[in-house]
């Protein structure tokens, strides 16, 4: 099945440097279906926001092989990681912050989520663990999704934690949630 794409209204807003006057036009981008072999590509995205050291994008793409949710996670200092999706819920002897991405409303998970990320061993000093950690910098998340029909709202939930070998960590983020409007399925 194809994905329908729909326009309704985007805002989208434009500054002319010239006259300092803004631009608004109404519109929002509207994803209807749940999985495609068609050539159409979207995207909806949710606000960026900043929690727990962390730099976080969230989107939803619509592809030829179907719908995925991918969430940027970039700390916001040099030298900090994140914790791997390998690492278990409860840490390696309570060490750690898996990261975590899930969907519940009008999404439901395809698969598991992945990463690109390069992934290492981590040995803390004075410890006797070794905890699945991403290198320093971005990580972005990919989970395929399905639309759940009848839907049209979404949630994303977000957990995570940056740490530096250095400086240590920062607080942790525990299912933050980011909505999303994907407009009426058709």
């Amino acid at each position: 099945m194809e994905i329908a794409v729909r326009i309704h209204a985007v805002r989208l807003r434009a500054r002319h440097a010239h006259r300092g006057a803004a631009l608004t036009l109404a519109a929002a981008v509207t994803l209807a279906g749940c999985a495609g072999t068609g050539t159409s590509d979207a995207t909806v995205d949710a606000a960026p926001f900043s929690a727990g050291g962390v730099a976080v994008s969230v989107r939803i793409e619509s592809r030829d092989d179907g719908l995925r949710v991918l969430a940027e996670l970039r700390p916001q200092q040099a030298g900090f990681h994140l914790y791997s999706l390998d690492l278990p819920d409860g840490g390696v002897d309570g060490i750690g912050i898996p990261t975590r991405i899930r969907v519940e409303g009008a999404l439901r998970p395809a698969s598991l989520a992945t990463t690109d990320a390069k992934r290492r061993m981590l040995r803390p000093a004075g410890l006797d663990v070794r905890l699945p950690v991403y290198e320093d910098g971005r990580v972005v998340l990919e989970l395929p999704v399905r639309r759940v029909e009848g839907a049209d709202r979404a949630r994303v939930f977000l957990t995570y934690g940056a740490c530096s070998e250095r400086a240590g960590c920062l607080p942790p983020v525990r299912d933050r949630a980011v909505s999303l409007s994907l407009g009426p399925a058709s």
